[in-house]
């Protein structure tokens, strides 16, 4: 082996000395020739909320996603950084700029992943980040299986609203469904979990609002229905009646009054276009029944007898066809014994 001396007259080997200049050349410290152990300094991940596992919303046909996370320093040279997914470097960047925070766009591919980052000095130390990130990548929203129905239920009215019930199927092939939203926003109202098809609530009073029925999968995307829910009463001026029915003063009724027939045979008609209708009644020892026709065809008996009298129940209610006008009838068909029929109101949903 060639060898040649120093200024103290040290002997070194040839392949020894070619190594130093290496170093020198790329700018190395006489540290990295002693050997250079230390790692750069601690950093982390940049995750939202302080949260170490997230999910991105990609739209598909992408699957890019973005990486956020602290620089660090070493103390004798310039930081790298490698990106991992899955155990895989699938990312360098060198060029962080002197900039705090460090964001850098990766590709992953659709499902569940974890990213690392790890920063190295020139010499190959590695200072892992604190901690990793768990990376759900789903570009498909939740889907309805079935039509979804809004309508009115049986049940009482009461200051909070008109009894509504919500009916759907769905489902997600990605992240699974997490969570079901009702109300006119997705902020509000109600929540439920992804295992339920039904949910029963309460349209406000003589309110405008339309609802909506929100499908959440693991990653937050969603699918919703059109606006839907404005439920009011049917003005009396819209109604026909025969000589038997009376309108009477009832302090428990909605709008302290309802219409009461007592003998059989008597007919409350109205003209309806919506999707849903409803019978608000008083229930009680006194209460007889009465047949529902819908476009000329029973539909219904219902009984208004209860051992205690129980006021302003939905005693009745009804999808609508859509699209054309219905005509809805109730008729008194009570015997002697209890001969009252009451109505307090029809609901339209429209």
């Amino acid at each position: 082996m060639q060898k040649k001396s120093n200024e103290h007259g040290e002997v070194i080997p040839a392949l020894l000395l070619s190594a130093a200049l290496v170093l020198a050349a790329l700018g190395a410290p006489p540290a990295f020739a002693s050997g250079d152990t230390t790692p750069p300094s601690p950093f982390d991940i940049i995750a939202g909320a302080g949260e170490y596992q997230t999910g991105y919303l990609v739209a598909a046909p992408y699957n890019n996603i973005y990486v956020s996370w602290e620089s660090t320093v070493d103390e004798t040279s310039a930081v790298s950084y490698e990106v991992i997914v899955d155990g895989v470097v699938v990312r360098v960047v060198s060029d962080a700029d002197g900039h705090s925070t460090i964001t850098r766009r990766i590709d992953v591919f659709e499902g569940e992943h974890v990213v690392e980052v790890v920063a190295l000095d020139a010499i190959g130390n590695r200072q892992s980040a604190a901690h990793s990130l768990d990376v759900v990548v789903d570009k498909v929203s939740p889907t309805f299986t079935s039509f979804t129905l809004l309508l009115l239920r049986r049940g009482q009215v009461t200051d909070d609203g008109y009894p509504m019930r919500y009916t759907w199927t769905g489902t997600d092939v990605g992240t699974g469904l997490s969570q079901v939203r009702i109300g006119p926003t997705p902020d509000c109202c109600y929540s439920t979990g992804p295992g339920r098809t039904s949910f029963d609530f309460t349209v406000e009073p003589e309110s405008s609002v339309a609802w909506r029925l929100w499908l959440y999968d693991g990653v937050g995307r969603t699918t919703y229905t059109v606006r839907d829910g404005y439920v009011s009463p049917v003005p009396w001026g819209d109604t026909r009646r025969s000589d038997g029915w009376r309108r009477t003063a009832d302090g428990a009724a909605m709008d302290d009054s309802q219409w009461r027939s007592t003998h059989q045979g008597d007919r409350l008609k109205a003209t309806v276009e919506g999707r849903s209708v409803a019978w608000v009644a008083s229930t009680g020892p006194t209460r007889g029944r009465a047949d529902v026709i819908v476009n000329g065809r029973v539909v219904d008996t219902v009984s208004l007898y209860s051992a205690k009298r129980h006021v302003q129940e939905v005693v009745w209610a009804t999808k609508l066809p859509l699209g054309t006008a219905s005509s809805v009838v109730i008729v008194n068909r009570s015997g002697s014994v209890r001969p009252t029929v009451t109505v307090d109101a029809l609901l339209l949903q429209r």
